[in-house]
Parts: C-alpha cells; structure tokens; sequence
C-alpha cells in the first residue's frame, strides 16, 4: 500500500469537527517518540491555562494523543522522512501537523 499524503490532515480534520467547532483555542502540541515501533513517548502542551483546561475536560486531548499515536505508526510504517516527531498547531477550529527534524523539534520544545 502506497503512503497517503492526506492521511493525517484528513483524520486531524475530523478531530477538529469533533471537538473544535466554534473554538477560540490556540497553541500548539510537541509530540516525540523514541521507540522502534513508533508509539508517543513525550508530549508537551503549550496553551494558556484555560485553553488546556477545555481540552483536557473535552475528550480533545485524550483524542489526539490516540491519533498521534496511529500517525507515527503509520508514517514510520511508510519510510517518511521526520517520522518520529513534530508539532501540532491548534488555531480555532483548525488543526495542522508538522513533521519535524528531531532538532527543530527539540528547539520548539526548549523555546
């Protein structure tokens, strides 16, 4: 099977319907993983308090971490250059994904 360039802004997409929709929420998530099979080792959150409030209680958070999980399976799975980290960016009811060089990533992380 041959890798899907939309599969993950497709299933982000359908996250954010579900959870998003009229939203004012804006940040962003880092997300890495150290392990062979590729699952979610390290996440870190960065929203203002209330912001990380709703998502947490809403099911958005607990919801993401499960889809970041199938898509480091998936890009791994396929070869794809950055498979193992990158950063989530939370704008209203708009999500985009950025698969990033562990440094830049890293540097997100440490700024």
């Amino acid at each position: 099977m041959d890798y899907d360039r939309s599969f993950d802004q497709v299933r982000l997409d359908q996250l954010a319907g579900q959870y998003l929709n009229d939203s004012n929420i804006t940040g962003r998530v880092l997300f890495f993983s150290e392990s062979e099979v590729g699952q979610l080792d390290s996440v870190t959150l960065q929203f203002d308090d209330d912001d990380y409030e709703t998502i947490k209680n809403s099911g958005f958070k607990f919801h993401l971490m499960e889809l970041l999980n199938t898509l480091l399976e998936y890009r791994g799975q396929h070869n794809q250059p950055n498979a193992s980290q990158g950063v989530v960016n939370v704008a209203g009811n708009t999500i985009s994904i950025e698969w990033l060089p562990k440094e830049s990533a890293e540097a997100f992380r440490n700024g």
